[in-house]
């Protein structure tokens, strides 16, 4: 029987003390030494095994596929190979366990590592090298078995993501729960005790009194009402659900939107700078855009000093509109607009000047957005901030100013 041709190992009895001291000596050595290559290529683990200096004298299918490469015989096991340890920093040869297993003669233990493939792919692994010696004790070589990870060290990694990104949930559902429990708790500490007084004691208060007191009703249950919309909102946008949109006369909306928030801030001026032609027709939830719009008068009559003007203007350019809302508040920072956006987020001088719970303005960036458009904040020249939102005008204006009107 014609014995297989060896592609990748050189007689692996001489590596292996105690199984002959030569393989070519007799066919009973040639028999074993085909037995034992039988049965490492079986394994299905990588493994290879070198000589004393480190060069390599046998490698099985497994090392192959492993390594992402067939190695020369005779080439140092080091060769092409780029190691790091599993922070990622790179690993010197001379510091991997082959190499200490080589130098010291020892079986070094309780290492992992990851080499980089020649396509650039990255697998991580459990080295166990083990020198090999002759009868004598001298060092003639060294064996390595080489424990894929890479699937476990996945798996860990994406169960420390999920638990860190657990923790930085409960962190922010503990926030946000405190913030709510402030935000809810003081409108309703108001509208409580001055209904109670009002229906207590309400024909023996003064008429000055009892104005101021429904006007803080008044006052407080917008702000309510206002958080809890946001809250809902934020909460449905959050969830994936869809607005429903229609074809919209925009100016009509706008107009409406700013003649229902004066009539709630009687005290604060708010100017339409620029009238919308009719024909600019958006496609909308008109839900969805009256608490944009009341949301972006709101932050900026909140951030305002009482005689400060609000303007809003409308322009457009090519296929969008942009509605801009600007006021003459406490203004924003570059760095700060970059961020305005986020839930519960809130500058150092807005918290100073008013409460909220920073949702305002997340919503707003949810509403545009699931209408197609995009939302920005920037700070106004002279002072002040700018926040502006654009949209997609409708394909056919015509078509959708008649079924509109219809």
């Amino acid at each position: 029987m014609t014995a297989e041709p060896r592609a990748h190992s050189i007689p692996l009895l001489s590596l292996i003390p105690g199984l002959g001291q030569s393989a070519e000596r007799d066919v009973v050595a040639e028999a074993n030494e085909q037995r034992y290559r039988d049965f490492l290529e079986a394994l299905g683990v990588a493994m290879y095994t070198t000589d004393a200096n480190g060069r390599i004298t046998f490698f099985n299918q497994a090392a192959v596929q492993f390594w992402g490469r067939t190695p020369q015989l005779g080439e140092e096991w080091c060769g092409s190979w780029r190691l790091f340890w599993p922070d990622g920093r790179p690993m010197p040869h001379d510091e991997c366990p082959m190499a200490i297993a080589l130098r010291e003669n020892r079986a070094p233990r309780g290492y992992e590592a990851i080499a980089e493939r020649p396509d650039g792919s990255r697998v991580s692994f459990v080295p166990y090298p083990t020198p090999l010696r002759d009868p004598d004790g001298t060092l003639v070589g060294a064996v390595n078995v080489l424990v894929d990870v890479t699937e476990r060290t996945r798996a860990e990694s994406a169960l420390r993501t999920a638990a860190e990104e657990l923790r930085l949930s409960n962190e922010v559902k503990d926030e946000f729960l405190g913030l709510v429990s402030h935000e809810l708790r003081t409108p309703v500490t108001t509208i409580f005790g001055n209904a109670q007084l009002l229906r207590e004691r309400g024909d023996r208060l003064a008429e000055d009194d009892r104005d101021s007191m429904i006007d803080d009703i008044a006052d407080d249950s917008e702000r309510l009402l206002s958080v809890v919309e946001n809250l809902l909102l934020l909460t449905r946008l959050e969830s994936g659900s869809h607005p429903d949109p229609e074809p919209q006369v925009l100016g009509h909306i706008i107009r409406k939107s700013i003649e229902e928030f004066r009539h709630r801030h009687p005290r604060r001026e708010v100017t339409l700078t620029s009238q919308p032609p009719r024909h600019l027709v958006v496609e909308v939830d008109r839900t969805y855009l009256d608490l944009l719009i009341d949301n972006l008068l709101g932050n900026a009559d909140k951030y305002s000093p009482p005689e400060a003007e609000v303007e809003l203007a409308i322009r457009t350019e090519r296929e969008e509109v942009h509605v801009v809302v600007l006021d003459r508040g406490i203004g924003v920072s570059e760095e700060e607009a970059a961020e305005m956006f986020a839930p519960f987020y809130r500058t150092e001088a807005g918290k100073r000047q008013a409460n909220g719970l920073g949702i305002g303005l997340a919503v707003c960036k949810r509403i545009v957005e699931s209408h197609g458009g995009r939302i920005w904040a920037a700070p106004r020249a002279g002072g002040g901030s700018e926040i502006g939102f654009a949209l997609p005008l409708a394909r056919d204006p015509i078509d959708a100013l008649v079924v509109h009107v219809a």
